[in-house]
């Protein structure tokens, strides 16, 4: 059920992505001050999180003409979904700093569920939002 629900919260939240062009794309991410909270790594696809101003980054890490995404979760509701396109090299960055959807609670658990291979490819983690 978990997984339906998730391909098409994904479908539907890439098409909103591909309309609404938010975020930065950039070579490299450059880590806040102190490093990230969390660093996690997929086939073709890294995702760097600091928890302090909700900063969450996807960085597309192959030259293989598939688009790196990163979906964002609280509980089983889909938050917001965020995709590079650039290819490899390129990021995306989102933060509390933009309000709305990427403002995100204190004290809830996070899931993030992200590919840069396919869909296929997908993995999920998860931290608790506590700073």
């Amino acid at each position: 059920m978990r997984i339906a629900q998730f391909a098409a919260a994904t479908v539907a939240l890439t098409a909103a992505a591909v309309v609404a062009t938010t975020g930065t794309a950039s070579a490299a991410v450059e880590p806040p001050g102190d490093g990230w909270d969390h660093t996690f790594k997929a086939s073709g696809v890294v995702v760097y999180v600091e928890e302090n101003g909700d900063r969450i980054s996807i960085c597309d890490t192959a030259a293989n003409g598939k688009r790196a995404q990163l979906d964002v979760w609280i509980g089983s509701d889909p938050i917001y979904s965020s995709v590079v396109t650039k290819g490899k090299g390129s990021c995306v960055t989102h933060s509390a700093s933009q309000g709305g959807k990427y403002n995100l609670p204190e004290g809830k658990q996070i899931v993030l569920a992200f590919f840069g291979n396919g869909y296929d490819y997908r993995a999920e983690e998860s931290f608790v939002n506590d700073h």
